[in-house]
């Protein structure tokens, strides 16, 4: 846009032409008078020529803002770019996080199902207390919590990486 309107300045230093036309029509009544009816209809057209002369450097003056504008706009459009691109490093990278913490949250529940069993075993030998069996049934339960919420985390993350990249399809 900041380019066509440089043109649309450079073209005030050029000479315009106009044409107009147009066509006319008039009816006049009066009973009283010598002619009692007048009317009278016709063309007119015309051709108009301006040649700038002289505007007091107002032209130079526009030309030099409409070449900042012109600047400015691919400042702006590079600064979007580079915001766009920090944007998608910072989601992939949140996104590559979420998915190490979904393996690691794994290994966790593998390792409190392991650590239930076992106490489950111990349990039924009689060689461990109620509570002991109790707190192996809450850390199984908080691992998969756990699980369940850097799942959660890591799909959030893969959805604003597929938003900011463009690829989100919703149906």
């Amino acid at each position: 846009i900041a380019e066509l309107n440089l043109k649309q300045i450079k073209g005030n230093r050029y000479p315009r032409v106009s044409v107009n036309g147009g066509y006319d029509f008039n009816r006049n009544a009066n009973p009283t008078g010598f002619s009692t009816q007048s009317r009278s209809n016709g063309y007119t057209y015309g051709l108009t020529a301006s040649v700038p002369i002289f505007n007091g450097f107002l032209q130079r003056q526009n030309e030099r803002n409409a070449k900042i504008e012109i600047n400015s706009a691919a400042l702006t459009i590079e600064k979007t770019k580079q915001d766009i691109i920090a944007q998608l490093t910072s989601a992939y990278q949140n996104y590559a996080t979420y998915l190490e913490l979904v393996k690691l949250e794994r290994g966790n529940v593998d390792i409190a199902k392991q650590n239930l069993d076992i106490t489950l075993e111990k349990y039924r030998l009689g060689s461990i207390a109620p509570l002991e069996l109790r707190e192996a049934q809450r850390n199984a339960l908080d691992a998969n919590i756990r699980f369940l919420e850097i799942q959660y985390q890591a799909k959030l993350a893969e959805i604003t990486l597929k938003e900011l990249s463009g690829t989100l399809n919703i149906q």
